[in-house]
């Protein structure tokens, strides 16, 4: 998302995330197409394996509830347990909150 976001503030000074999602319901995700092959490209050029998605909806919300999280955040922290998954890099400071994550900024 963040490479389709410089994309968008470089070639068409799009800054604010709902400008961006109005111009791909306007025009299409193609119209940032390049950006989504650099992504594509970096993900099997370090050999990243993107996971399935784990959990029930009971878990998501017992996760949003005692951790504060948003839906996607949730998700993703249940998904890490899932798979055994104990550290996690980003930038997103919510992540902190979850005792199974260790989180490098």
């Amino acid at each position: 998302m963040a490479l389709i976001r410089l994309d968008a503030l470089r070639r068409v000074n799009i800054r604010r995330l709902d400008q961006l999602r109005e111009c791909i319901r306007k025009h299409g995700i193609e119209e940032f197409a390049n950006a989504m092959n650099d992504i594509e490209g970096l993900i099997e050029e370090l050999g990243i394996v993107v996971l399935e998605d784990k959990g029930s909806l009971g878990e998501l919300l017992e996760v949003m509830r005692s951790y504060n999280l948003l839906p996607g955040d949730a998700l993703i922290a249940i998904t890490a347990r899932h798979y055994g998954i104990d550290t996690i890099l980003t930038f997103d400071e919510n992540f902190k909150r979850v005792p199974w994550l260790k989180v490098i900024p």
